[in-house]
């Protein structure tokens, strides 16, 4: 049988294409608009090319990126060799950004629907009669059934300010917006992170695990767990990894996939999708039986020395053993006295804390935390682990002991947050570098770098939490179940959709959507099909159009990556990516939101009006009309101004690069209590055994200042394993017999660039891999159409055969086809994996995932592909960049006349 082979051209054609003076273009979306004039170019080779510095935002990382303007066009793309994580490299998605600026498909003016929804007929109307219709539209609608009947949504990679959804919510009071990728991307791991360590994540693919790109750093080894940075973030952490490996740093790779990061990896762990925590415990256990674990740092930097009542699973504090002892302290079993003990913070050298034991006391049964984790991972032996994860037990051993060679850390990435069994993942990688004491260390992924103080990527609008009245929280779909959705302010995907089709707490009328192609990238996506259909108004804004546009009343451009001014954090400085052109009458989104905003309070909304009020929102910045005013906001305390930092400050480096890469934060000195700092956590510990967790999903605390009503169960303290619902040993699997994951190729960011010709050239359809073993079981060979489907439906894909991928696993890509929009199936039926994924119980118990990863599907051949896809280089011609493009100063706040 023919296995794939490397056929695809070079990625250099991309890299000369974007030098190149971009042709015409064309090719009707089937949305109705005025024509725009053509720009008269005059001659390149008479006219002065300036070069302006400003960051990529094709996926979630920011690449210091130099762009070419001639006469206002942008005609070439290069990386930026200041930028300290790419040091001057730019990948394929970042390549394309002249492709998405110029695609004759732009949405290029604001658009209202005039037939049935659905017939894709459209009327350009002004940005005044479209902001004035949206407000007078929310606030007719919040009159009649309350403000938490609107709902509003983000997603679709690389939003430029993921806060702006949040603020918009919580000050026109409503507590409901999600993102598909919120509990199913990132979320769990920032929250057990967050919560558990009170620092950043160990994401590469998020700009985190920094110590990575420091310089001579004596990492000895790194883990990148459900993490590919060579095809999610190639130019930054992509490149940094295979530095460090080039100097000889071993790796282990755990994913099903043979990617380039398994290729290159001492140790591939090709782990059966969705049981990661299973694997997780047996490390944590042949870490400890074999006492490999950090013991100074486990006992006197971790809350485990700490008793726990094994009644009520909560730690022992001193007012129960000492009258008058603040609750607010931990008691341990001192050997020296054979008694509990309050142990003061940090240490007392006095006492003799036993790590491990089980105790009484006045008739209770006390554990150590230590122990408690102990007994949890005790069933994971490494030959459990083999038999549950498909993986050979010397090569589990193997990557162990690679990890315990330290320095070195756990690179967590997005596909542990894409089943059920989310959370218990994170909070495994935290206990793993925990154990090992590979925190804050050189060398180390877990650190506390300072920021420039600015704002992180994506986070330039604030959330103005408190401007969201509590009754209106206590509304929050989802919020009260799956409270670990408090970090972000965000409400359950599967609870929304469930109140759209039941009415039930209440009605939803109106969705306010900002990203790409939800039906590409939303659990069971088939499901929304039915409920987008009966709310009442649907506002979707983006750069293009997209499966999604089709189901809307509206219309919004927003503004390319090209096109836009924001705050960039890279290590020790600070960079402006500004706008270095403008097509038609694009806005970026942050002004939306906030334009929205104004015109509700000049219609009579209170706490939109109050949100006009500097005094009010203070540091939460009141409502702006322009990103200079916001982005001078940002910049005061800096004394500097938006157009200093563009003009002659970009980058700023706040600090050298010796005083940025601060290690041991956790030992600094508080000047106000002479004690180290430690964590932020209330233990100032790692909290390795998650109390926290309890009293989140009992109270809400520590994202709440009033408690809420508790969820249904606690909260484990502890990773527990779940074998996935539909798995190879369950009944399902007689019916559906393979394992499907999915994961990121180097070309695509999320649904983003399907319409993208350079990325369709490079991968034009979606490839299902397959084991040779399972090809010839199933009758499908190399190139073969593959029909894939489970009960939830049934798609089609080529057949790539490949030992890249296990027996009983395949693999594909979430996809979906703009050359079919205007057809029945809308660009999202043919191909799209998630249309197989599951959004219904289990879920998370703490964040409410749902199932893209580990369930069942069954593979045969297909006669042929769908109709109307396009696969040949030729084929999208008709998407290279227009030379018929408006090029506009920015649209400027609609004035709707006098406030009421």
């Amino acid at each position: 049988m023919e296995l794939s082979k490397l056929t695809r051209r070079s990625f250099n054609k991309v890299a000369a294409f974007s030098s190149a003076v971009l042709s015409l273009g064309a090719l009707s979306s089937g949305l109705k608009e005025a024509k725009a004039a053509p720009v008269q170019i005059k001659n390149a080779e008479q006219d002065e090319t300036k070069i302006i510095k400003t960051n990529c935002r094709a996926c979630i990382f920011n690449c210091g990126v130099l762009a070419h303007v001639r006469n206002g066009r942008v005609v070439k793309l290069e990386g930026n060799p200041e930028y300290p994580m790419t040091k001057g490299s730019m990948c394929a998605k970042g390549l394309s950004g002249l492709n998405a600026l110029y695609h004759p498909n732009r949405n290029k003016y604001p658009m209202i629907r005039v037939g049935e929804r659905g017939e894709n007929k459209w009327k350009r109307i002004s940005w005044d009669e479209a902001i004035d219709t949206i407000a007078k539209k929310l606030m007719e609608t919040r009159e009649k059934y309350g403000a938490e009947s609107v709902f509003c949504s983000t997603g679709g990679g690389g939003n430029p300010a993921f806060r702006s959804i949040a603020r918009f919510c919580n000050i026109f009071g409503t507590p409901n917006w999600y993102e598909p990728g919120c509990a199913q991307c990132y979320l769990p791991r920032t929250l057990a992170y967050g919560i558990m360590y009170g620092g950043p994540s160990t994401s590469i693919a998020d700009e985190s695990a920094l110590e990575i790109y420091v310089p001579n750093t004596p990492m000895k080894s790194f883990v990148c767990w459900g993490t590919d940075p060579s095809y999610s973030c190639p130019a930054g952490g992509g490149r940094a990894l295979a530095e460090l490996r080039a100097r000889g740093v071993k790796s282990v790779s755990i994913d099903p996939r043979f990617t380039p990061d398994a290729a290159k990896a001492d140790v591939w762990l090709p782990i059966r999708p969705g049981t990661d925590v299973a694997l997780m415990l047996t490390w944590i256990n042949y870490i400890i039986e074999h006492k490999l674990y950090d013991q100074d740092f486990v006992m006197h930097w971790t809350n485990l020395p700490y008793l726990v009542n094994t009644k009520t699973k909560m730690f022992l504090r001193p007012n129960e053993i000492v009258e008058g002892g603040n609750p607010k302290d931990y008691v341990v079993w001192d050997t020296k006295t054979g008694s509990p003990k309050v142990m003061p913070y940090p240490w007392d050298d006095n006492l003799s804390p036993a790590l491990e034991g089980t105790f009484e006391y006045k008739g209770q049964q006390y554990k150590t935390g230590f122990t408690l984790l102990k007994e949890q991972a005790a069933p994971y032996t490494i030959e459990k682990a083999a038999e549950i994860c498909w993986l050979v037990p010397e090569k589990i051993v193997e990557a162990i002991k690679i990890f315990a060679d330290g320095p070195s850390g756990i690179a967590l990435g997005v596909a542990t947050d894409q089943f059920p069994n989310s959370v218990e993942a994170a909070m495994g990688s935290v206990i793993l570098n925990g154990l090992m004491g590979y925190v804050e260390k050189p060398g180390t992924m877990m650190q506390r770098f300072p920021s420039g103080g600015t704002a992180p990527a994506g986070s330039l609008a604030p959330r103005a939490q408190h401007c969201l009245p509590h009754e209106q929280l206590l509304k929050r779909l989802g919020g009260t179940e799956f409270k670990g959705l408090l970090q972000w302010d965000a409400a359950s995907p599967t609870a929304i959709l469930n109140a759209i089709l039941t009415e039930k707490p209440y009605p939803l009328k109106v969705w306010l959507e900002r990203s790409g192609n939800k039906f590409n990238v939303l659990g069971n996506a088939s499901s929304w099909e039915p409920a987008i259909k009966k709310l009442d108004f649907v506002v979707h804004m983006y750069m293009y159009p997209t499966s999604f546009s089709t189901y809307a009343d509206m219309l919004l451009p927003t503004t390319e990556w090209l096109e836009t001014n924001m705050l960039i954090d890279c290590m020790n400085y600070v960079f402006a990516r500004q706008a270095v052109t403008h097509t038609y009458e694009t806005v970026d989104e942050t002004l939306i939101w906030s334009w929205i905003l104004r015109r509700c309070a000049e219609l009579g909304h209170e706490g939109c009006q109050k949100a006009l009020d500097p005094e009010f929102m203070g540091a939460e910045l009141p409502l702006w009309k322009t990103m200079e005013e916001l982005l001078d906001a940002k910049l005061k305390r800096h004394n500097v101004t938006w157009k200093e930092v563009k003009e002659g400050k970009n980058p700023i480096q706040y600090m050298p690069m010796e005083k940025w890469a601060q290690y041991y934060v956790y030992k600094k000195i508080n000047p106000k209590t002479n004690l180290p700092l430690g964590f932020h956590t209330p233990s100032k510990k790692l909290e390795l055994y998650g109390e926290v967790f309890i009293n989140l999903g009992r109270t809400g605390m520590p994202y709440v200042k009033k408690p809420l009503p508790a969820a249904s169960k606690d909260y484990s303290p502890l990773p527990f394993y779940m074998e996935p619902s539909e798995s190879p040993n369950r009944k399902i699997a007689k019916k559906y017999p393979l394992v499907m994951t999915n994961g990121r190729l180097p070309m695509y960011h999320h649904g983003t660039l399907r319409n993208n010709p350079i990325s369709r050239e490079i991968y034009p359809l979606p490839e299902i891999w397959v084991n040779p073993a399972d090809a010839k079981k199933y009758g499908v060979a190399q190139g073969d159409w593959t029909w894939v489907e489970n009960d939830r439906g049934k798609i089609r894909a080529k057949c790539r055969v490949t030992e890249g991928i296990p027996e009983g696993i395949v693999y594909q890509e979430r996809f979906w086809n703009p050359e079919t929009l205007n057809t029945p199936t809308r660009g999202w039926k043919e191909m799209n994996v998630n249309v197989l994924t599951k959004n219904t119980p289990p879920f998370n118990d703490v964040v409410g995932t749902y199932t893209l990863r580990g369930f069942q599907v069954k593979i045969s051949k297909a006669d042929k592909g769908p109709d109307g896809v396009w696969s040949k280089p030729e084929d999208f011609k008709v998407w290279m960049p227009s030379n018929n493009v408006s090029e506009t100063s920015v649209p400027t706040y609609p004035e709707h006349g006098s406030k009421k």
